[in-house]
């Protein structure tokens, strides 16, 4: 039996399937370049994402952006509408539901199209369920979903957040963080869909992360009772956590006073698998795709060099509510593969 989804603007209604949990699987920075010089890793990149996602048998993918690289020196192309379509033809062909969020590569200055017309793209496809949201709000895809019991009865939301890109016009200028007005529209979703006299729980899904997220893990490392260690490591050089540094962000606070959020997944460093406790919720770092965007020279490991980071991170969701991560190593994926051949 498999879960049922209905689809309505920003909002998809999902009923679970009765007796297991739900599964979400969350992979993030695929990278996808889409030109002549990214091809051997673009290949490398969705052939990976065939592997997770037929391994998962989840109910549904959540990808939490930069599905695409638009970067004409590692791509050969700032077509960032080529490379969505590559992207969206392989989760198609899969046929499991999907969404996603755009993160801070998926439109570059360079890039030849908006955020607004790849959302037009992912609208179209018959098992997408990415919706623009409400224009008014700040960035582009902030929609949600409700998860039902088999009974009717609303479990969860699963609130899909645009993180926005950089504060300024690109890289240099430092990243964005997500903005008062969206956090409004998550409060107002939350109080809407729960039921008199109760707060619906919620997972948030966006790219970049927020500044507690390394405040958290300083709080782990040092020992301290506040902050608890689930899974995962740091593996980006000298701890580095990407988030805003120019501009102060408040989802963890405002997430605090609603009493809703019960954990958050992200992508954005690419060699960062963590998950831990703090204020609260749970804090993870989805495991990535990457074969691309990291590179020696730019004082960076290369990812394609890299293979302990590369995976799916998996969300299972009672009926009660509550839920558990694991991760889904591709090198496990492969392991399994190789085993079921000899």
């Amino acid at each position: 039996m498999k879960a049922e989804f209905a689809r309505g603007g920003d909002r998809t209604e999902i009923k679970m399937a009765e007796g297991r949990p739900f599964r979400v699987l969350q992979l993030t920075d695929l990278h996808v370049g889409g030109g002549l010089l990214s091809r051997k890793k673009d290949r490398l990149a969705l052939d990976a994402v065939r592997k997770i996602v037929r391994a998962a048998k989840a109910d549904l993918v959540v990808i939490t952006g930069d599905m695409v690289y638009p970067m004409f020196m590692f791509s050969g192309t700032s077509n960032n509408l080529k490379a969505t379509k590559k992207v969206s033809a392989v989760m198609e062909e899969l046929g499991v539901p999907w969404t996603c969020v755009f993160g801070n590569h998926d439109e570059e200055p360079i890039a030849f199209y908006k955020k607004d017309r790849l959302a037009d793209w992912y609208e179209s496809c018959p098992n997408c369920f990415f919706a623009k949201g409400e224009p008014e709000l700040t960035g582009v895809g902030n929609h949600y979903m409700v998860l039902e019991n088999a009974g009717g009865e609303p479990v969860m939301l699963l609130m899909m957040i645009d993180s926005n890109s950089y504060e300024g016009k690109g890289f240099f200028s430092g990243f964005d963080v997500i903005h008062d007005d969206q956090l409004d529209w998550y409060e107002r979703v939350v109080k809407r869909e729960s039921p008199e006299g109760k707060t619906l729980p919620s997972l948030a899904f966006f790219h970049i992360p927020p500044a507690e997220f390394k405040e958290g893990w300083e709080k782990c490392y040092r020992g301290d009772p506040a902050a608890t260690y689930h899974l995962g490591f740091v593996g980006e050089k000298d701890n580095y956590f990407g988030h805003a540094k120019k501009k102060k962000g408040n989802f963890v606070e405002r997430m605090e006073r609603l009493g809703s959020c019960k954990g958050f997944f992200v992508g954005h460093d690419h060699l960062n698998t963590l998950s831990i406790t703090y204020r609260g919720m749970r804090m993870t770092y989805g495991m990535s795709i990457d074969y691309l965007a990291y590179v020696s020279w730019l004082g960076q490991i290369p990812t394609a060099k890299c293979r302990t980071q590369r995976g799916g991170t998996v969300i299972d969701i009672n009926a009660d509510g509550t839920f558990e991560v694991s991760l889904l190593p591709l090198t496990d994926v492969e392991a399994a593969e190789n085993a079921a051949k000899n």
